[in-house]
């Protein structure tokens, strides 16, 4: 795998992840870590369903634009958080900074890692891998939801496809294409759940 993708790929997720990490430190507080091991995948929920709600209901489109102003309101809320509560979370961040430590190795460990092994075989071939292309490949080129059906002209896609736009938004974020994105957003699934399992 190129190393720009992977880098591109990896800082859109951190960006994604600090800009919840109010919301999600606020959300989690009662946790030992804070939360902050679900900021990453908080943040792209959030994310995501900012803009599925915006483009299915014509507001934004799916588009760098429509996620950047998804992200600016997830950073509003976050840093109305910061300044009620900054004092707070800032003292609970410098006592979990071993912890962050470890959560930030472990993910990029197993993001880096399961990018390694897809390189050795990177074919997006067998099973459901060409369907799920597919819909990733659907919702990159629609402009709104629900997107095209990749298979059925003038139709929209009867499945859930939530998934697929989470890594969609990822691919747009990063500028990277798609048939990197559809690796590397494997590779990311296999990461965030590793640090969810912590």
């Amino acid at each position: 795998m190129e190393l720009g993708y992977i880098a591109l790929w990896w800082a859109s997720l951190e960006l994604v992840g600090i800009l919840a990490l109010p919301l999600t430190m606020r959300l989690f507080r009662r946790l030992p870590d804070g939360g902050y091991a679900f900021s990453k995948v908080l943040g792209l929920l959030l994310a995501g369903y900012g803009l599925w709600l915006g483009a299915s209901f014509h507001i934004i489109d799916n588009s760098a634009a429509g996620i950047w102003a998804v992200l600016v309101v997830l950073g509003l809320v976050s840093f109305y958080l910061w300044r009620r509560e900054g004092s707070r979370l800032r003292r609970r961040l410098r006592a979990e900074l071993p912890t962050i430590a470890f959560y930030e190795g472990l993910f990029l460990f197993s993001f880096l890692g399961y990018c390694t092994f897809r390189a050795y075989d990177p074919a997006i071939y067998g099973t459901e891998k060409p369907m799920d292309f597919a819909f990733l490949n659907a919702i990159l080129r629609s402009r709104t939801f629900p997107p095209h059906d990749p298979w059925l002209s003038g139709y929209a896609i009867s499945y859930y496809y939530f998934g697929y736009l989470m890594a969609a938004l990822l691919a747009k974020l990063s500028g990277v294409p798609a048939a990197w994105a559809y690796n590397l957003a494997l590779g990311s699934t296999f990461a965030l759940t590793a640090l969810g399992t912590t």
